[in-house]
């Protein structure tokens, strides 16, 4: 009986090993088109496709280039690049640049529409220091799902200083981009996008991981230092990152740039929209897991027996060793101060609920989006404050704005962690204010005026968001 017993335990074991080894996928990593090696001239088509994401299951997806996702575009700071965006899915969208700093006539929002089987073709002069950021469309009342559909891509900037640290910078090997999203599945197919008034109220969220348009992804990289570009491309969700080991790990960088110095740390909390650069020691030669904890989308529900799930499994070839470092010196923020500020706004994020419970519209400062209407007039290269919150309920909402990045000066009265102090344009808000010192250099004006909105793309496709001029 003993034996038998014994003989089933390791049939188990070893059967448990094989699902692991076939439920594990290697990492895809988007094709890099560099600017320069392309002569700054390049053409992206958004086109419809059918994506494996399970072997020989077709789902039905959008991509730029390709079936799902798109290329990431490496950009260099004072250089100008052209790029012909081409409209191939059947119907109107847009392109958003999210994270540039560039004039509204070419930031891609609701007012820069694509129709079908047009070419948007534009000139992005890159003004702005080395960070990742991400382009997907931004059409009112779209947005959410073709982003879902898989309309989305990074975009890196390089600068004198990023050329220059001695970080890991070989793409795909251990300078690694990661595009982290949430979907759901029926029989291996990508079930498509639809929406139900919890979801109008919670925004979209998922039950599988897909990393790179990879499910349960391992990704093999050489011996040392290795960096991860993180991206919450999902709708909805905010993940808690962290490394299976508890190990700490680096953050050098937030959506706008790198931070002063590298900052050690054990929890990486994201939401949509988000980018964060961190860096992970692998010089011992152990593969490592990095998870990600899925947060609640309420503050006041448990949030013990939390999902947690592995975003990638990382493991060491020994026969390569990365050339990069960790520099104890990264950048040089130039803050601003309070005083500076010339004008100081409120932004309430707002939920109105039915007799049921469900949320039936939304909205900032009590107007919800109407593309006919300037929200805000600002003064081009003026210091503001803002102060953000979430004027009802108990989510914490991703506020982002376009056409330049921020600083956090205090969340919830107090100070920002020393990781957090870094130039942002995506801050996660609630029920306490949020306060952020801000300039804007470039104009937009009332035919192509920049956004800010909720980064839940349903609570911005169902109105919260507003939209302003700088002049």
């Amino acid at each position: 009986m003993n034996k038998l017993f014994f003989a089933l335990m390791l049939f188990s074991i070893i059967s448990c090993n094989e699902k692991a080894k076939q439920d594990t996928n290697k990492l895809m990593i988007p094709e890099l088109i560099d600017s320069r090696a392309f002569n700054r001239d390049i053409q992206l088509t958004l086109q419809n496709g059918q994506h494996e994401f399970y072997p020989n299951i077709k789902s039905n997806t959008k991509g730029f280039n390709g079936h799902y996702l798109g290329p990431t575009i490496r950009f260099y700071k004072n250089e100008s690049t052209r790029i012909r965006f081409t409209n191939k899915i059947g119907e109107s969208t847009t392109v958003h640049g999210h994270g540039l700093h560039v004039e509204g006539k070419v930031d891609g929002g609701p007012h820069n529409k694509i129709l079908p089987n047009q070419t948007w073709d534009i000139i992005l002069p890159i003004k702005q220091e080395a960070s990742t950021n991400w382009y997907h469309p931004h059409l009112m009342g779209k947005t959410a799902e073709h982003v879902h559909a898989g309309l989305a891509g990074l975009y890196i900037i390089e600068d004198d200083n990023s050329l220059k640290l001695p970080l890991p910078k070989t793409y795909g090997v251990d300078d690694i981009p990661l595009v982290i999203q949430d979907r759901d599945f029926t029989n291996g197919k990508m079930v498509d996008y639809s929406i139900t008034e919890e979801e109008n109220m919670q925004g979209k969220r998922e039950g599988t991981l897909i990393v790179n348009g990879t499910v349960s992804p391992y990704v093999k990289v050489p011996k040392g230092w290795l960096r991860l570009r993180l991206l919450n491309g999902s709708n909805a969700r905010i993940y808690d990152f962290h490394l299976k080991s508890k190990q700490p790990f680096y953050k050098i960088a937030t959506e706008g740039g790198f931070l002063e110095e590298p900052i050690a740390i054990t929890n990486l909390k994201m939401a949509p929209g988000e980018r964060n650069e961190i860096m992970i020691n692998m010089s011992n030669g152990q593969s490592k897991e990095l998870m990600a904890t899925f947060l609640p989308p309420e503050r006041r529900m448990l949030s013990i027996g939390l999902t947690k799930k592995r975003v990638l499994e990382i493991r060491v070839d020994s026969s390569k060793v990365s050339n990069g470092t960790l520099p104890n010196k990264l950048n040089a923020i130039h803050t601003w101060k309070k005083e500076e500020a010339t004008t100081t706004r409120i932004f309430e994020l707002l939920t109105y609920w039915n007799d049921k419970g469900n949320a039936y519209a939304m909205d900032i400062n009590g107007k919800s989006m109407n593309m006919t209407r300037i929200d805000e007039e600002v003064t081009k290269g003026e210091i503001e404050v803002w102060r953000i919150r979430a004027g009802s309920g108990m989510m914490d909402h991703p506020f982002h704005m376009h056409g330049t990045s921020f600083l956090i000066v205090s969340q919830n009265g107090k100070p920002p962690k020393p990781e957090d102090k870094g130039w942002k344009d995506v801050v996660i808000v609630n029920h306490r204010w949020t306060e952020i010192i801000v300039k804007f250099n470039f104009e937009a004006t009332k035919k192509f005026p920049y956004m800010y909105h909720c980064h839940i793309l349903e609570h911005e496709d169902l109105g919260m968001m507003g939209q302003f001029t700088v002049e």
